[in-house]
């Protein structure tokens, strides 16, 4: 624990709040304009609500624990939750922009304005999977695991983005037909993830030693969340001109 985690952790509850003001707003407007086909967008602007409402209060939740050098097990409750917190921040950022890309489609704006957007969402994703990665190594003090976990992340990332782009390949139909009729559904799953995550926040997995593929196992299910973001974007693209072309 290096860092002043309590100022950290009420800077990023104050902007999680902020954030969670203008996802709000995003869906009044939406709701006010009264568009039919909005309601792909406001269901994942609903969800990047919940998971920054969320954030808000479990960082400023966390920035109220004591943390005292002289107890190892104190420490570890703030490592484990500031991890946890952390993961659903990103997820969280994650849908917005996710949500941003959605809305340019849903108004038609010119191809670029949709694929600069694309392309800030990939970087949203990138920018959060690296986030993720280097806060795992809070959960641990041995210089053994220390050393190799964030190379066994980037590793497990890489295999579930290499699997899944491969699969999304070769079931491409299959998929647009489960998106086209569940879409909604499948969204909800990131929720989902994130209540799984809360509930892990609230047990005491703290007090004993978490294997490394936990970790890798989060850091999957992470990734399978990104992954599905990514197709729903391709997928939502694809629907546009097939439109068009009507």
């Amino acid at each position: 624990m290096q860092v002043d985690w309590a100022t950290m952790s009420g800077n990023y509850a104050n902007f999680a709040g902020i954030l969670a003001g203008f996802v709000f707003s995003g869906i009044f407007l939406l709701l006010e304009d009264e568009k039919r086909d909005a309601s792909e967008v406001i269901s994942i602007l609903l969800v990047g609500f919940f998971g920054l409402v969320l954030t808000a209060f479990l960082f400023s939740n966390i920035s109220g624990v004591e943390a005292e050098k002289t107890a190892p097990d104190r420490i570890r409750l703030v490592s484990f939750h500031l991890v946890i917190a952390s993961i659903i921040f990103s997820i969280a950022i994650m849908q917005m922009f996710l949500s941003l890309v959605f809305i340019f489609i849903l108004y038609q704006l010119p191809t670029q304005v949709i694929s600069l957007g694309k392309t800030i969402y990939y970087g949203s994703a990138l920018i959060a999977t690296m986030f993720v990665i280097r806060t795992m190594p809070a959960l641990y003090t041995d210089a053994a695991i220390l050393a190799a976990l964030p190379r066994k992340l980037y590793l497990a990332v890489a295999v579930t983005v290499a699997i899944l782009f491969i699969f999304s390949k070769l079931f491409r139909r299959k998929l647009d037909a489960l998106f086209e009729h569940y879409f909604i559904m499948i969204i909800t799953a990131t929720f989902l993830f994130m209540l799984l995550l809360v509930v892990l926040y609230n047990t005491q997995i703290h007090l004993k030693d978490i294997p490394v593929v936990g970790t890798q196992l989060i850091m999957g299910m992470f990734t399978v969340n990104m992954m599905i973001n990514n197709f729903s974007i391709n997928h939502e693209y694809r629907m546009m001109q097939m439109n068009d072309k009507k």
